[in-house]
């Protein structure tokens, strides 16, 4: 876990992005989408948290809009995620994720276990995790 202490202005707009999508490739990948995701989000003021498991991630991503936007553009564009989905994007007054510049929980199977209220969000084509896009950020906060 990387902590950063960011400094705005409280009359800075802000917006929460949050999106799901599938690995491409193996988890050895892993680190380095976490590593690179640290580095940019550092450099662009965005925070946020990202949550893999079973080959899919929930991520949400924080920030001034141009930002989240253009690091979402990135992430649309990164050979290492395929069908990517932008679950919900809304306005927020102040930072949910403000300690991390990007958190990272990899899931194991057997975690999930205990939890099968998420287990299908994990299996599907993300259409639930479109219908209902709060439980996104339920599952994303259960794995703290």
């Amino acid at each position: 876990m990387v902590f950063i202490n960011l400094r705005w202005s409280s009359n800075m707009h802000l917006i929460q992005l949050v999106y799901a999508s599938r690995l491409v490739g193996d988890e050895s990948v892993l680190h380095s989408i976490h590593s690179h995701a640290v580095r940019n989000n550092t450099a662009h003021v965005i925070t946020g948290k990202l949550l893999y498991c079973s080959g899919r991630f929930l991520q949400v991503l924080e920030g001034e809009p141009a930002q989240v936007h253009r690091t979402f553009e990135h992430i649309k564009a990164d050979p290492r995620h395929s069908d990517v989905t932008l679950l919900m994007e809304q306005a927020i007054s102040e930072r949910a994720y403000a300690h991390w510049n990007m958190g990272f929980r990899h899931v194991q199977e057997q975690e999930l276990e205990q939890y099968p209220a998420y287990k299908a969000y994990f299996k599907d084509d993300f259409s639930a995790l479109q219908i209902q896009p709060l439980i996104a950020l339920e599952i994303i906060n259960t794995f703290v």
